[in-house]
């Protein structure tokens, strides 16, 4: 039985390592597609032809649901323009990490003794099972960190602005003055909105567009106040910048009160942790004297 589990482990890890080797070498058509790539945000980008070489053969072709939702993730992180190219460097970091890992967990199972090469085997395939879904649910992640990020800097923006229309100037103008005091991501959405203007754009539809990338309810909340406000002209524009103002610092504090409880009961698993040790170490020398 020990000698089968061996044959069949040697096998899987020449098979698994040797695959991606090849698929690997054979990947340079690829290369264009990884350049472009930032290391602080893709893992080993180096490997992602072996996915992108999987994708081929297998004639990958991303109309399922999971696909779509993740086409809306990387238009929201890089733009409708870049969406496709972001789609398929995510698909293929997700093959090429998971790959890598089975082949490399096979390798090692080929070492073990025994059963230990099932046991170890399952524990690969939970690895690269977690891994999979880690990053099939990362661009969501990173959605949703944005848009707090974005929640952390928009009622300061919004206030200047605010201060800005109430002392004469017109939107447009408040807008780029303020677009331009910072190169966070939110500001940098602002100067999209000049852009937009610059390059032909209604007014309108250059805020309404702005709202959507952003994607947070508040902020398309207050575009579409805002827009109403130019349609009905500039003294009801400064009433509804006024009120949105008060209103997003509300909801930023109460946003701040809800993560300081979150940060607080995250805080309470390490004090378990040390409450139960704490016991263990008192209730261990209790124990043996007593003779239990």
């Amino acid at each position: 039985m020990e000698l089968i589990l061996n044959i069949v482990f040697l096998t899987l890890s020449l098979f698994t390592g040797l695959s991606f080797v090849f698929l690997l070498l054979t990947s340079g058509e690829f290369e264009e597609y990884i350049k472009p790539l930032d290391k602080k945000e893709f893992m080993l980008p180096e490997i992602y032809g072996v996915g992108f070489k999987f994708m081929k053969m297998f004639k990958f072709e991303f109309k399922s649901r999971e696909a779509n939702q993740l086409r809306e993730s990387v238009t929201i992180l890089y733009g409708e323009r870049y969406a496709d190219y972001y789609m398929r460097v995510m698909y293929a970091q997700r093959i090429s990490l998971v790959y890598l890992s089975f082949a490399a967990g096979c390798s090692l199972c080929s070492l073990a003794e025994g059963t230990d090469k099932l046991i170890l085997l399952a524990l690969v395939l939970v690895v690269c099972v977690a891994l999979y879904f880690y990053f099939a649910k990362l661009p969501a992640s990173r959605v949703k960190q944005r848009s707090v990020r974005f929640m952390d800097e928009f009622p300061n923006a919004v206030s200047t602005i605010a201060l800005l229309v109430n002392s004469g100037m017109i939107l447009r103008e408040a807008w780029r003055e303020v677009s331009l005091s910072s190169d966070t991501e939110l500001y940098m959405e602002m100067r999209r909105v000049n852009e937009d203007i610059d390059n032909g754009v209604a007014e309108v539809d250059a805020l309404y567009n702005f709202g959507n990338r952003c994607v947070t309810p508040e902020i398309k909340k207050f575009t579409s106040f805002i827009v109403q406000g130019l349609e009905k002209g500039s003294r009801d524009l400064a009433i509804a910048l006024k009120n949105q103002t008060d209103e997003l610092w509300e909801l930023k504090k109460q946003n701040i009160l809800k993560r300081g409880e979150l940060a607080s009961s995250k805080l309470m698993i390490p004090l378990m942790i040390m409450f139960v040790g704490i016991l263990v170490m008192v209730m261990g020398p209790i124990m043996t004297n007593l003779g239990l």
